[in-house]
């Protein structure tokens, strides 16, 4: 936990002053009215700089609807004001306006000229590639990718679950498990899996590394590819002793031919084999098991392979007692 040597900064998101916490990580350094963190502003920085050549407040940004934005599960803190300035559409995974970054043949290629993808790619299903060469695709010409996942020093990138192919979470007890039937047929169970946003939340599908990440943007088309590292204190951006998972910027370079956005991945010598030493040497790694616990939920995954399919009423109706529930217990 790292504070920063001042007392206030000023809010480039709501453009209030607010206090400095003594929590100033990646996730918090929260301001005291809007409740942006030090990622959301950082983010807003790079924005900034891209298109006005200099640090300004969300505040200070020109109207522009001929200015085409889309965002991925983008936060409302600055969702809003994006929406307000430009031709945006905040674009989710899980409820309208749907948009699986895997999937965009319903979207035209060539068409925006901002995507931000903030700590979303690391939750993408395998291969990895297939949502930096979507990114490409719907973006114009010099377009700008904004970008953040989080990610490590480490020579590679550390994919959870490299064969993921036909998957479903089973719930076992007190725990959540993956079972994951691969291409060849083989079926397997992982535990220990890692959420974002709580248990059962977000799947963390994988972490990259800085050397993989940088590749694979170079490689999928872009250029001018900048790493935003360093500390602004105006804004409360204290950040430049985490050494990695910074906001990072890229242009489509047009001229450029990215790979085909298929299962086959191009890049698989950059990720570490289930059997190395790393990935047994971290403390939030999913584990591949077996034996009684495996047996049991595989059985109860094919026991749910051969219950007919929920109707439409039956799914709204399940997905509105889930959100009353949720909203229940929030108000707890």
């Amino acid at each position: 936990m790292t504070r920063p040597n001042y007392d206030q900064f000023t809010c480039n998101l709501c453009g209030q002053e607010s206090p400095v916490t003594q929590d100033f990580e990646r996730e918090t350094g929260l301001c005291s009215h809007c409740g942006s963190n030090v990622r959301f502003r950082a983010l807003m920085l790079a924005l900034s700089e891209h298109l006005y050549s200099q640090s300004m407040p969300l505040s200070a940004f020109t109207p522009d609807k001929q200015f085409k934005a889309m965002g991925l599960s983008d936060a409302s803190l600055y969702a809003d004001k994006l929406a307000s300035l430009f031709d945006y559409t905040n674009f989710y995974y899980h409820t309208k306006p749907f948009l699986d970054i895997r999937n965009i043949d319903h979207l035209a290629s060539d068409t925006y000229d901002l995507l931000i993808t903030s700590d979303v790619f690391e939750h993408v299903p395998p291969p990895r590639h297939v949502a930096f060469v979507n990114s490409w695709h719907l973006l114009k010409p010099d377009g700008l990718l904004l970008l953040t996942v989080p990610y490590s020093t480490l020579p590679k990138t550390i994919e959870h679950f490299p064969a993921l192919h036909e998957f479903e979470f089973i719930q076992d007890g007190n725990s959540i498990l993956l079972v994951n039937r691969r291409i060849d047929q083989t079926v397997e169970v992982y535990d220990k899996l890692t959420w974002h946003g709580g248990v059962g939340s977000t799947l963390e599908m994988r972490i990259f590394s800085e050397t993989d990440l940088l590749y694979i943007l170079s490689d999928t088309g872009f250029k001018d590819i900048k790493i935003w590292n360093e500390d602004v204190p105006l804004y409360g951006i204290h950040q430049a002793h985490l050494n990695c998972s910074y906001v990072i910027t890229a242009i489509k370079d047009a001229s450029a031919t990215p790979p085909t956005a298929d299962q086959y991945d191009p890049y698989i010598d950059n990720i570490y084999s289930q059997e190395t030493a790393v990935l047994h040497s971290l403390p939030h790694t999913p584990e591949r098991i077996t034996g009684a616990t495996a047996e049991r939920v595989i059985a109860q995954w094919r026991n749910n392979l051969h219950k007919p399919a929920p109707s439409i009423l039956g799914k709204a109706y399940r997905y509105i007692k889930s959100k009353f529930q949720s909203n229940n217990s929030n108000t707890a």
